[in-house]
């Protein structure tokens, strides 16, 4: 008598199927959750690698009293340093007073601001 009792409060305790249980945890969705993340984390880590793959033509103009306008192409990510560095070594055959220095000497300005040699194109 005893084990027929316990299968019949078995019985009416059950799961209403009707109800919404999406907010409580699951084990399995989790782990789906996961699995679904780590996919779009690589394939966010994938598009960003081959943007940072694409070129750039920057045209800008070397300042020395009068305005040289030349154009440059690099790769996207590279910094405002390094690019100016890219550029006085494309000038400097052209420029004597450019070849005694380094990048860190230039600016690069755009518009009205003057952008710093830490940030990347």
């Amino acid at each position: 008598k005893n084990e027929n009792e316990t299968i019949k409060r078995r019985k009416l305790i059950t799961k209403n199927p009707n109800v919404n249980t999406s907010f409580l945890p699951d084990p399995e969705r989790d782990l789906e959750d996961a699995k679904l993340r780590a996919t779009l984390e690589q394939e966010w880590y994938n598009k960003q690698k081959s943007i940072k793959k694409e070129r750039l033509e920057i045209t800008y103009s070397y300042w020395d009293g009068s305005g040289h306008r030349r154009s440059i192409e690099i790769t996207k990510g590279i910094s405002i340093g390094e690019f100016l560095e890219l550029v006085r070594k494309e000038l400097s055959p052209h420029f004597s007073e450019l070849r005694g220095i380094n990048g860190d000497y230039l600016m690069y300005i755009k518009d009205d601001l003057i952008i710093p040699h830490s940030y990347s194109f």
